[in-house]
């Protein structure tokens, strides 16, 4: 039996808002794999549109596109100085090129939001209550809810 989970996002002076809802296998499953699943949610979207994209069966940029400061984990260093600092990720339409178009690799982000979870990089708020350890096994009910609520840091300190 699937069992569905709403997964809302939050930052401080911007509110909370409905992201998605996870379709999970059973109603127990560790932190771990709940931000594994966020993280392949975010980036089968993101790489589904990107491909259409790129074969030209979504004509209008950005249509259907989560912007990368809507994710999890933003890309990084190297995504950002080779495709820009407005975060349009990809490639740009009429574009060609003799390679496929490059996706998001999964495991990498998967990584990299481990970490951040354990440097305070984000909070997992299940069911009211703050998520401390990865490893923890949650019980998924039908009201249950997840909040991210992603720090934002501060300037010069």
């Amino acid at each position: 039996m699937t069992t569905l989970l709403a997964v809302y996002d939050e930052r401080p002076g911007a509110g909370k808002a409905l992201n998605c809802r996870l379709e999970l296998p059973s109603e127990r499953i560790t932190a771990r794999d709940l931000i594994r699943r966020r993280i392949e949610a975010e980036l089968s979207k993101h790489n589904s549109t990107e491909q259409a994209r790129f074969a030209d069966e979504v004509t209008e940029y950005g249509l259907a596109r989560a912007k990368p400061n809507d994710w999890l984990v933003r890309p990084g260093e190297t995504e950002r100085a080779l495709n820009g600092e407005r975060g349009d990720y990809g490639p740009r339409p009429g574009a060609t090129s003799p390679t496929p178009v490059s996706l998001a690799d999964v495991d990498r982000y998967v990584a990299t939001a481990f970490a951040a979870f354990e440097r305070n990089g984000f909070f997992m708020i299940f069911d009211g209550r703050q998520v401390t350890d990865l490893d923890e096994m949650l019980t998924v009910e039908k009201e249950s809810a997840l909040t991210f609520i992603r720090l934002v840091p501060l300037v010069g300190g």
